[in-house]
């Protein structure tokens, strides 16, 4: 998630808000906020590879304490910067 996270912004370059897509057009409108979403879903990713370490998480509930903020960046930036059809 965190290699998603560090490069999904460079799949909507500018001129890239024509055509059947599900990006809302506020990715463009907006881009200063649209990329400050994706600053903190790449934050999020990257403190939760921190926390889990080489071995990965001590146990469920480090992983739910690591992945619960990388989830609700997810869920932020679908709800603002996608059209559900």
């Amino acid at each position: 998630m965190n290699a998603a996270a560090v490069t999904f912004g460079d799949y909507f370059p500018e001129g890239s808000n024509t055509g059947d897509t599900t990006a809302s057009p506020k990715i463009w409108e907006d881009a200063a906020g649209f990329q400050a979403a994706l600053t903190k879903f790449s934050d999020a990713t990257g403190a939760a590879m921190a926390a889990a370490g080489k071995d990965g998480p001590a146990d469920l509930d480090a992983f739910k304490a690591a992945m619960g903020p990388v989830m609700g960046n997810c869920k932020s930036c679908h709800e603002g910067f996608r059209v559900k059809k």
